[in-house]
C-alpha cells in the first residue's frame, strides 16, 4: 500500500508540500481529560487573535480559498476545512469531543491554521492517492453512510484506487465516511497540507509536533514523513 500525489498536482499548485504521519496500533479509546484542555486552550488562542473578524484573510487560510477558486469551486459555499473550522470557532462555539484522533487533528490546525485529517487504513483496498478526479469516483459523505455523490471532473481529490471512493472531496473539503476515524481506529495515516506560505520548516515542525502528540495520547508506532515534488510516494 502506497500514498502517492499526482504529478498534476505539483505542476498546478507550485511549492505545495504534505506531511504525513503514520500511526499503527494507537489507543483511540476513551476520553482524556488533559488533550481536552489542549483543545479548549487552542480555541481561546483563536479568539483572542486580532485578526480574525478578517479570517479570511489570514494568509495561511487565503492561499487555501485560492486553491479553491482555481478548482471551480466557491469558497463561501464550500469552505477549505481549515477556514470552516477558524469560523465555528470564531463564533464562540465549542469544538465536541469525537475521539483522541480527530481533538488531535483539530488541536494542529487551530494551532496553526493548516488542513488536518485523517483515514483509517484498515478499510484501504489499493493505494491512496490525491489526484485529479475523472468524476466517476465514488463519494459517500461523512455522516451519510446511504448517500452516494460523485466528484466534479477535475476536482483534486483523495481517494483510494483501488475501490475508487473518496476520501476527501475538493482536497480539503469534507472527509468521506468509509475512511472515518472511530474510537476503535488502531491504524491511521494523518496529513497535513503545506500550501505556501507555510515552509518546509514550518510543515516538518508541525508534523512532529501532531507526531508528539498521537504518541503522549494514543501510543503506538509513529513517524513523520514529507511529500513533495521529488518525493511523491510513501510506502505504508
Amino acid at each position: 500500500m502506497n500514498i502517492k500525489i499526482g504529478s498534476g498536482v505539483f505542476e498546478r499548485f507550485e511549492g505545495y508540500r504534505r506531511a504525513v504521519v503514520l500511526v499503527k496500533g494507537a489507543d483511540n479509546s476513551g476520553e482524556d481529560d488533559s488533550l481536552m484542555a489542549k483543545l479548549r486552550a487552542a480555541e481561546a488562542d483563536v479568539r483572542e487573535r486580532s485578526d480574525l473578524a478578517d479570517y479570511k484573510e489570514i494568509p495561511r487560510i487565503a492561499s487555501w480559498r485560492e486553491v479553491f477558486r482555481s478548482m471551480g469551486i466557491n469558497p463561501n459555499k464550500y469552505p477549505p476545512s481549515v477556514a470552516n473550522l477558524i469560523k465555528r470557532t470564531g463564533k464562540g462555539t465549542d469544538l465536541p469531543f469525537v475521539n483522541k484522533l480527530v481533538c488531535i487533528f483539530n488541536v494542529i490546525s487551530l494551532r496553526h491554521m493548516v488542513p488536518c485529517g485523517g483515514d483509517d487504513l484498515s478499510v484501504v483496498t489499493g493505494d491512496l492517492r490525491l489526484d485529479v478526479a475523472s468524476g466517476t469516483e465514488d463519494y459517500v459523505p461523512l455522516g451519510k453512510p446511504d448517500v452516494l455523490e460523485h466528484p466534479d471532473e477535475g476536482e483534486i481529490i483523495y481517494f483510494d484506487d483501488g475501490n475508487r471512493d473518496v476520501f476527501c472531496r475538493a482536497w480539503c473539503w469534507k472527509n468521506g465516511d468509509r475512511s472515518k476515524i472511530t474510537k476503535t481506529t488502531t491504524d491511521v495515516a494523518i496529513n497535513v497540507e503545506g500550501m505556501p506560505p507555510v515552509s518546509l520548516e514550518d510543515l516538518k515542525a508541525i508534523g512532529d509536533e501532531l507526531a508528539e502528540m498521537v504518541r503522549e495520547h494514543c501510543g503506538g508506532e509513529v513517524s513523520v514523513h514529507i511529500l513533495d515534488d521529488e518525493n511523491d510516494s510513501l510506502e505504508i
